[in-house]
């Protein structure tokens, strides 16, 4: 609806009109600055967009003006940006990782000529934060295989239902300055919580009053320190003051304490004023440092991210004590989801069907997670070496070592490493029996 508003508008109002209530200057074309197409569309949300309870205006862009939002927003999309992905076969003797695969090329190594794959994966992440969708055009060669991933502005991008004459369905989706209707075997579609299972829902409309409040708490926050901070006392004339000597009074003391610079400042007055000194932070202070405090709890609440994370300490033990069991409770409470409907788009758009029957899957590496403490790894290693999971090189491979011989016993899984030349134990062998 939002969507088909603003190509109405495109017809009905002026350059000149929208200039004027939204603030944004347009220049001609061959003028050296110009405004895109996504400035006009963001003037023209904020122009129709209805206020919060508290007044202020809630869109994506001034959703980012909330430290809250924008730390939220950043911590998942880096966090999935940054871990390493890998495409896994199922076999016999267990998952086999598969590096020749056009697929894992492209998303886990260079996308495109625009993007590196983590700009890419953070760009669509960034865009799931905020407007609860992600998409990325891939660009196919003759063959159909995967050679090129793009970002996709979710502006441009409209998802539509479309059900076959049998009543099966699928989503088809319409790409601004493209004709061709895409599917998901063109579309690389992260979505969101989803009422309708199309579209994913914005984090930000459904947080429309806290953003709210936060703005105007912020905006309040400011015209307090540009306006002049707690005063640190009153003046009490000892009779009765003429208009022009208030006037005068009034004028010296702002002058004296206005403003964040002169915060704490005390005036020197003639005229016989006794001076009533204040001091602490007054109940409605605190209701206003308390509720900033709640604004920025609840935003953290929504995305799912520890409070703790995003500069709130007050509540950091109620996710365990330790940079590692805090880690683990982001992981596998807040994070994990994120990584699994990633993992599952990547399949339906980058694997063929046959591919995926055949038990080919994408994996983020969460055990990247766990890099600073050194001492723990350590311990799971050699756990892990000692059972006969890892080999050395296995482990070497994790911690981006030179491989060892396979002679030297670098790919044995049964024989304990030693410290006193590099090679594998020898097997025990049967003693020699007893002469008769």
């Amino acid at each position: 609806m939002l969507r088909n508003i603003l190509n109405k508008s495109r017809g009905v109002l002026s350059f000149a009109n929208i200039s004027a209530m939204t603030g944004l200057s347009f220049r001609g074309k061959n003028q050296r600055e110009s405004r895109s197409s996504n400035d006009l569309q963001n003037g023209i949300l904020h122009l129709i967009s209805t206020p919060a309870a508290s007044g202020a205006v809630v869109t994506e862009n001034t959703a980012l003006n909330v430290a809250a939002v924008t730390a939220c927003v950043r911590l998942l999309a880096d966090m999935i940006a940054k871990l390493p992905i890998y495409l896994y076969r199922d076999t016999p003797d267990g998952p086999l990782e598969v590096t020749d695969h056009p697929g894992i090329r492209c998303i886990g190594g260079i996308p495109s000529e625009l993007h590196t794959t983590f700009e890419l994966r953070q760009l669509m992440e960034v865009s799931k934060g905020l407007g609860g969708n992600g998409y990325a055009r891939v660009y196919r060669d003759p063959f159909g295989e995967p050679r090129a991933i793009q970002w996709l502005n979710p502006n441009d991008v409209t998802p539509r239902k479309v059900m076959r004459p049998n009543g099966e369905c699928y989503i088809s989706y319409e790409v601004k300055g493209t004709k061709d209707i895409l599917t998901r075997h063109d579309i690389l579609h992260v979505r969101g919580i989803s009422r309708d299972g199309i579209e994913g829902v914005s984090p930000i409309r459904m947080l429309r009053e806290s953003i709210g409040t936060c703005l105007a708490q912020t905006e309040a926050a400011g015209k307090l320190m540009r306006e002049g901070t707690h005063f640190p006392g009153y003046l009490v004339a000892p009779q009765a003051l003429s208009s022009k000597q208030m006037e005068d009074a009034r004028t010296e003391w702002d002058r004296n304490t206005a403003g964040a610079k002169n915060a704490g400042r005390v005036p020197i007055m003639h005229g016989g004023f006794d001076f009533k000194q204040t001091n602490g932070m007054s109940m409605v202070d605190a209701e206003f440092l308390g509720s900033r405090r709640f604004e920025l709890q609840e935003i953290a609440r929504f995305y799912g991210i520890p409070p703790f994370m995003v500069g709130d300490s007050t509540a950091s033990t109620t996710w365990g004590t330790g940079i590692e069991q805090q880690t683990l409770g982001f992981l596998n409470n807040c994070l994990d989801p994120h990584l699994v409907a990633w993992e599952q788009s990547m399949a339906m758009t980058l694997l063929t069907t046959q591919e995926q029957q055949s038990g080919f899957y994408f994996r983020f590496d969460r055990d990247a997670l766990a890099n600073a403490d050194l001492a723990s790894k350590a311990a799971y290693f050699q756990t892990m070496r000692g059972i006969g999971v890892y080999s050395v090189n296995d482990i070497r491979e994790r911690i981006d070592e030179r491989r060892i011989a396979p002679t030297d016993g670098g790919d044995d899984y049964a024989l304990p490493f030693n410290n006193t030349g590099g090679a594998a134990q020898a097997k025990a062998t049967e003693p020699a029996p007893a002469a008769p």
